[in-house]
């Protein structure tokens, strides 16, 4: 296998925006390519991960119509839809056909525009990632599952309202020194609790905001690493992995865990060779903030039942030993659903560079992870990165 590097980053503010779904990508894109030299560059392959842009914005093919406004003509163009885990499915099909020798210098795009349409359908075109014949027939929606998740959890390991009130007041923290993210404003507790009621027992601060944005990076062999003279900027790919799980939440083993995560986890890990005590900084799929505390324990982060104690006392803090979602994560930065996973890479790399927004650079991290979810926990990418 070859090795696969990322040589440069961009990423649009995330929001409620007046850009097009093409303005987005084409910003993104642009920052990308200044960031690593390669404006003029002859890219092999383009892969974009966006959700629903047909529905979203009645925009279809839209792997071709970016490969040809971008000016990138005669390079392969490929869309890769697995939910809100479109942009790191994207990425890792970046990384595959580099890892195969098949390409030198390949460029992935993630991108949505959730604004264009009202609330109630925006959440007719999210259902359609669930079960239709055990769930969204019955009027389940992804708050309504995540909600059956927190409650399970609160029985099975104690968790309060307040100590579940600690994870969205923390990712707020962070964007409020974001300025690339969608809320920018702190929160407390009290606020937490008291807001109102979307599904018993999350309220209104626990669910990730419906966002317009895009991210985008440039994925490069060794070879073209050093024909940009990158060396001292690429990180490196350690590893991607990836799982599935069955479609109702019904179906499945745990309500308090993922099993597509614990085996996209223990694939990424295995393909690294490194293990969950050598994460310096990770960005996690909190859509829900019940779902940050589940995936850090089905990551192997933490114990089982434990992940509130790591919160509590301040560990997943940007100054703390295993800080997670330094940038807000998905509940503050945004979640424009296909442009989510490559925003998180973006972010990774930033932190890995020592580049991240001032207040949330972790000290002198080495390897970074970023973990993203389709569907409601049955379609999930895990990525591993290391500073060069």
């Amino acid at each position: 296998m070859e090795p696969v590097n990322i040589i440069g980053v961009g990423m649009t503010k995330f929001g409620i925006l007046d850009d097009s779904i093409l303005e987005l990508a084409k910003n993104a894109v642009f920052e990308a390519m200044e960031d690593s030299s390669t404006i003029g560059a002859q890219f092999d392959h383009l892969f974009v991960g966006t959700q629903n842009p047909d529905e979203f914005v009645s925009r279809g093919h839209l792997s071709t119509v970016l490969v040809d406004v971008l000016g990138l003509v005669p390079a392969g163009a490929t869309r890769v839809e697995t939910g809100p885990s479109s942009g790191s499915s994207a990425f890792e099909a970046a990384f595959t056909v580099v890892a195969a020798g098949m390409a030198d210098l390949v460029l992935v795009i993630g991108v949505e525009k959730m604004s264009e349409v009202d609330r109630g359908t925006a959440s007719r075109i999210l259902a359609k990632m669930m079960s239709f014949e055990n769930e969204s027939r019955y009027g389940a929606t992804p708050t309504a599952l995540a909600a059956m998740i927190a409650r399970r959890y609160m029985h099975d390991y104690g968790l309060t309202r307040d100590e579940l009130s600690l994870v969205p007041v923390k990712a707020h923290r962070n964007g409020a020194k974001n300025p690339l993210a969608h809320f920018q404003k702190e929160i407390t507790i009290e606020q937490v609790n008291t807001a109102r009621t979307v599904a018993d027992p999350l309220t209104l601060y626990d669910c990730c905001p419906t966002s317009d944005g895009a991210s985008a990076v440039v994925v490069a062999s060794d070879r073209a690493v050093k024909e940009h003279g990158l060396a001292d900027r690429a990180i490196r790919v350690l590893g991607i992995g990836h799982g599935t799980d069955y479609l109702a939440v019904q179906h499945r083993l745990s309500l308090t865990s993922m099993n597509a995560t614990v085996v996209a986890a223990e694939k990424a890990f295995k393909m690294a060779r490194v293990g969950p005590q050598d994460i310096d900084v990770c960005e996690v799929h909190d859509a829900f903030s019940i779902l940050e505390l589940v995936n850090m324990e089905d990551i192997g982060l933490v114990n089982r039942g434990e992940a509130i104690k790591a919160v509590r006392e301040g560990l997943t803090e940007v100054s703390g030993s295993m800080p997670v979602n330094t940038t807000g994560g998905i509940k503050a930065r945004g979640h424009p659903t296909g442009a989510t996973g490559v925003a998180q890479i973006r972010d990774i790399v930033m932190q890995l560079r020592s580049e991240a927004p001032k207040g949330l650079q972790v000290d002198v991290p080495n390897i970074g992870l970023t973990h993203n979810i389709g569907g409601f926990g049955n379609n999930i990418v895990v990525g591993i990165f290391q500073r060069r």
